[in-house]
């Protein structure tokens, strides 16, 4: 009898030491040290988070960035408890932006994670999860701490192609990062209705989206061929204005637009962000542009997809010839809207690319640069 109590005593202690949710506090602990005000993110300052042994300085640098944007990265080893998890710190040349763990062994727990950061006083709001059981294996969480602790996103994933895994994204910031587009249909941000009444982040993929937004700033052939400011800013494009803001006179000579006056907005297609500038007479808006804010994946075809609306699409000129960027301009026309101009110019950065748009709506080209090509000249197709 006196055996098996101090059998039994021996287990308790081992319990104390190690404990059920240690290795997930430990997690949590350095969660809430990462998103601490006070912590210093760069590539030095990423050392003193507790468990986790790093690679030696420098970070490295990746020939192409990372879909997260960091263009740099430097590996660890973290232990908590007696789980060993694969680190990776991603982001600029000064600054360290986006914490991954991969686990290889014994899961931590999804539910052992939240509990611990609720033990550590942090609040984990499920913002993004599967549309069903089959369609995605991550769930994203906005996490909050109170005034010393910034916020953050923490990305939980279970499920590898069919198959049980573990690995955590830790983002500062409130909002979501955003997803590849082919996961788009697979995910949804109402999590907290019911399975029937959820929606999927998106049908479309971002390049569809913008198409559709395109071919909406044209007018139709039933009126004039340009509107005044009032009745562009209300179409329903999804185009972000500022409250109460109206044109004002603005030298635009930067872009080789003559147009006096001014207005700018924001476009948040499925994550992909673009900056918006109109510009036109004090009446008329005349010209659009689109300026893409991050980049993304190769492989979009734009064109096709205006084409698909109902836009005859013709190539009118190219640009000087680049091998990093490509600057050409098309005309668009339909039975049911007036013509216009649209110069398509797209950067590339390895398998990323950024895109900027020019919409000319009184369907005028801008003076010709001696670089410029003909349709049909030195590779202009």
């Amino acid at each position: 009898m006196q055996f098996k109590l101090s059998i039994l005593a021996l287990v308790a202690f081992g319990s104390m030491l190690h404990g059920a949710g240690k290795p997930a506090d430990d997690f949590a602990g350095a969660i809430k040290i990462f998103l601490g005000k006070t912590f210093v993110t760069d590539w030095q300052g990423i050392e003193k988070l507790p468990k986790i042994n790093w690679a030696p300085l420098p970070p490295q640098e990746l020939k192409n960035c990372l879909p997260d944007g960091g263009c740099f990265t430097r590996g660890g080893a973290a232990v908590y408890g007696d789980r060993k998890l694969i680190a990776i710190v991603t982001g600029a040349r000064t600054i360290a932006s986006n914490l991954y763990f991969r686990n290889p062994g014994l899961p931590l727990g999804e539910g052992a994670v939240l509990a611990a950061l609720k033990e550590a006083a942090i609040t984990a709001e499920l913002g993004r999860c599967p549309l069903n059981a089959t369609a995605g294996g991550t769930n994203w969480y906005r996490l909050a701490g109170g005034a010393g602790v910034n916020p953050g996103v923490l990305a939980v994933q279970t499920n590898c192609n069919g198959k049980p895994c573990e690995g955590f994204v830790l983002t500062p910031g409130k909002d979501l990062p955003p997803l590849q587009p082919n996961q788009l249909r697979f995910y949804t941000e109402q999590c907290s209705a019911a399975p029937a009444d959820r929606k999927p982040v998106s049908t479309k993929l971002p390049h569809e989206q913008l198409a559709d937004t395109i071919v909406a700033l044209i007018p139709p052939s039933s009126g004039a061929a340009l509107r005044d400011w009032k009745t562009v800013m209300a179409l329903p494009t999804g185009i972000q204005w500022p409250a109460g803001a109206a044109p004002k006179k603005t030298d635009l000579s930067f872009k080789h637009d003559p147009n006096p006056f001014m207005i700018g907005g924001e476009l948040t297609l499925s994550g992909r962000e673009f900056h918006l500038m109109v510009s036109g007479s004090p009446a008329q808006a005349k010209t659009i542009y689109f300026e893409e804010g991050g980049m993304h994946p190769r492989g979009e075809h734009l064109l096709g997809v205006i084409y698909a609306l109902g836009q005859a699409v013709k190539l009118v000129r190219c640009g000087p010839v680049y091998t990093e960027s490509t600057n050409n301009w098309y005309g668009l026309t339909s039975a049911n809207r007036h013509p216009v101009m649209l110069k398509q110019s797209i950067r590339f950065e390895g398998p990323r690319v950024q895109d900027s748009y020019e919409l000319r709506l009184d369907a005028t080209l801008p003076e010709r640069d001696p670089r410029d090509r003909e349709p049909g000249v030195q590779g202009c197709r």
